[in-house]
Parts: C-alpha cells; structure tokens; sequence
C-alpha cells in the first residue's frame, strides 16, 4: 500500500516539495478554471475534456497531450483508497481556491468516513516556503477535511458551474469561514466580468492603465500587473492572451515586433469610460459556467460591488 497521496497545484509545486524530501505520490491538478468553460452537471470525466480542448488553444500543448495528462490525473485520483493519507496542498489564491473546491466537491462523492484527508492551510505561496518550512507545514498547519468542508466546497463549486453568476454572488452570504480563503477568491472572479463604467474585466482594465502609464515592454507590464493584484494568480500565457485580445480590437497597438505596446487613442476613451468595450465588441467567452454573450451578459458594478444581468 502507498502511504500518502498529495494533491497539489500543479508541477512547481511537486518540484519544491520533492527538494524538500516530502515522500509520497504526486498529483498536479494543473488547470487555470478562472479562464474557459466549466460546465455544470459534467463528470470529472467529461469536463477534462472539455478543459483540455480549451487549454490546448492557449498554446500549452496539443489536445491529445493535455487530455493525456488529465487522464492519467483522473487515473490516480480514482486510485485513492489504497492510500493511508491525501493530503490537498492549495495556495490562497483564485487559481488555487477554484482547484481546492473542485477537489473537495470530487470527494464529497466518493470518499468515506474512514479516508483520511487533511489540507495545508497556508496564507503564502509555497514558492516562497524553504525545504525546512514546507515540512513544518505538515506538522503545524495541516487540518483534517470535515463534513463542513464538504458541504461549502459541493456549494462553492455547483455556484461556479452554474450557467449564471448570482449563486456564486450570493455565496458571498454564507458562512463560509471554513474555507477561510474562498471569499476573497469568490470577489476576485467576479471582478473578471465587464465591469458596468467601460466594460473591461480588471485585468483588461488594470493592463491598460499600466500601458497608459508608459511601461510598454510586455514582460515588465505583466510585473507591474502581477504587482496590482492583492493576491496574484494569473500566469503569463493568459495576461499575454488578454493582451492580444486588446490589440485585436484596437485599444493596443504592438511595434518592434510586438516587444513595444501602445495604447490607442481608443483604449484611451475605453480607460476613461467615455466608450464601453461592450459597445464595439461582441463578446463571446466562458466564465466558469457562465457563457458570456450579448444574450446572457452580466458586469460587475464597481461602485455597488454587485454582479448584474446588462439590457444592451
């Protein structure tokens, strides 16, 4: 029998942990749920899919390689009863929070009493822990997976998966203290919505007034992005892709082969919220469950810090 089962975010955090001599078997969960489809009423089965087609256009492999990949996570994950200990490794962040609810969710089904699953709690990035300080964690912040746990993570995560963004609003109203970091993560994702004053997510906005602010090199504007956010958690391949997406539709124009980014004099009326990106452009993406189109449109009220459906 294996001993223990860590579940973690992804490949960096496995490389940190094995130079830190923690033993056991490894899964990284590997899937960035803030960006793309995730559908409600799907197996974990169906949605790795799903999930791997819409990664696989964001250039981080072909679709058979990170189908692959979830395959043989989905593999282990349903191998667990032949472990002694699961053990969740999840950060604060959006990123880490979406990961640690789907989790949560998946063993809410099929775990019994008896299987023992903890978490590490911690309000940091593991990057930043020393070999020394990561084994500590197993000591002094692991906590056991409760009933409760299970019942806010099963809600969480139908509230995400719902094909309108009001129950994950709401989620906000609930005593949710057991997942200290979830709040935070629930605000954080509805502040990827047009907002109701120019249309642009927070990112979309937060990058233009970076560029407006001349810094234009694309790298040293994802650093001054990763450095507005209070909790980071977007990699670099979807903050390039958002990038892209500004120029596509005239609010950035790129030079010197895209090592220079300028904004328009249209991104500079979109910034003041004298033209709403909404007004010119059709939008067309998924936000967890929430397919976002002209016919199922809903902003984030900066002021009233509400989600609404839009009439235009």
């Amino acid at each position: 029998m294996n001993k223990v089962l860590h579940i973690v975010n992804g490949e960096a955090t496995i490389n940190r942990l094995k130079t830190a001599k923690i033993q056991g078997t490894f899964i990284p969960w590997q899937d960035f749920l803030h960006e793309g489809p995730v559908p409600e009423s799907l197996s974990l089965e169906e949605l790795s899919k799903i999930r791997a087609e819409y990664i696989s256009t964001k250039g981080l492999g072909s679709f058979d390689e990170v189908y692959q990949n979830f395959r043989e996570r989905n593999s282990t994950l349903n191998s667990f009863k032949k472990y002694q200990k699961i053990i969740l490794w999840f950060e604060n962040d959006l990123y880490d929070q979406l990961q640690f609810i789907q989790v949560l969710e998946w063993f809410s089904k099929y775990a019994s009493k008896s299987t023992s699953i903890s978490y590490i709690s911690c309000d940091t990035y593991l990057h930043s822990y020393r070999p020394k300080e990561l084994n500590k964690l197993l000591v002094y912040n692991r906590e056991q997976v409760s009933h409760t746990h299970y019942i806010i993570a099963k809600k969480a995560w139908s509230a995400f998966c719902s094909p309108t963004p009001e129950a994950w609003f709401k989620l906000q109203d609930d005593d949710i203290s057991e997942l200290p970091f979830l709040k935070n993560s629930i605000i954080r994702m509805l502040e990827e919505y047009p907002n109701t004053i120019n249309g642009l997510s927070r990112t979309a906005h937060q990058a233009l007034l970076i560029i407006e602010n001349n810094i234009h090199h694309p790298q040293e504007i994802y650093e001054r992005y990763q450095k507005s956010e209070e909790i980071r958690f977007m990699g670099d391949v979807l903050f390039w892709d958002i990038l892209k997406e500004l120029e596509e539709n005239r609010l950035l124009i790129s030079k010197n082969e895209g090592k220079y980014l300028q904004i328009t004099h249209l991104g500079e009326e979109v910034i003041k919220g004298d033209i709403n990106w909404l007004d010119i452009h059709h939008i067309d993406k998924w936000l967890g469950g929430v397919h976002l189109n002209q016919k199922n449109l809903w902003c984030w009220d900066i002021k009233s810090k509400k989600i609404i459906k839009s009439k235009r």
